[in-house]
């Protein structure tokens, strides 16, 4: 997110299993194959929806930061009912009105704020509702450092679960490529880029076609 280094990239490529044996195979013909289980995961429709899904959740926090960082006048009842809001997978034309409207106050206050700030002589009405605005501006930013936080863990626990279940799923795929193949052993293409009979495409089919 913009206001921090996260680092919450879609990771897959982290520390991976170089060879997959143990295929069932009793004869003394061995033979051998490599796979890009990068590939596998990314290029598949799991590994496809998954960064899809890591992007939409990671857009929403951050437009909800920027915001309330824009924004510092919302009250914390209308920056928390906004989260609410924002972090629904699928809001209905109701709550994206409110929304709207929760949008609309927060940008109108700070229309008021930058006019209150220009303003020769206030009254004591305004000077009272300056000061309002600059405790939220404070409770603004103490909110937005403490959800930057906590969208940043939230974000890295989800990719760190669907990581180990992609590879599972990339690991099962593999073998029932290998198997169909008659591989005796495959090894990660990192372990052996040059060499011959790379399965990548049947197991990224085999990928594809898991429920």
């Amino acid at each position: 997110m913009n206001r921090s280094k996260t680092a919450l990239g879609w990771l897959v490529a982290a520390v991976l299993v170089g060879a997959f044996a143990g295929l069932g195979f009793q004869d003394n013909q061995q033979k051998f194959g490599v796979v890009d289980i990068t590939r596998v995961i990314e290029a598949s429709e799991f590994g496809k929806a998954s960064q899809g899904e890591f992007n939409a959740r990671k857009a929403s926090r951050e437009g909800l930061l920027k915001f309330i960082s824009d924004y510092r006048v919302l009250t914390v009842e209308q920056a928390t009912r906004l989260r609410d809001l924002s972090l629904k997978p699928q809001p209905n034309e109701a709550e994206k009105a409110e929304m709207e409207k929760i949008k609309a106050e927060g940008i109108a206050a700070d229309k008021k704020s930058k006019e209150l700030a220009v303003k020769p002589n206030l009254t004591p009405e305004d000077r009272t509702l300056m000061q309002e605005y600059s405790n939220r501006a404070a409770m603004m930013e103490e909110t937005a450092n403490r959800w930057l936080g906590e969208f940043t863990q939230e974000l890295q626990q989800w990719a760190d679960e669907r990581k180990v279940e992609s590879l599972k799923k990339s690991r099962t795929a593999i073998q029932d490529a290998a198997k169909k193949g008659g591989y005796s052993l495959v090894f990660e293409v990192g372990i052996a880029p040059y060499g011959a009979n790379d399965i990548t495409e049947e197991a990224l089919k085999s990928m594809n076609a898991q429920q």
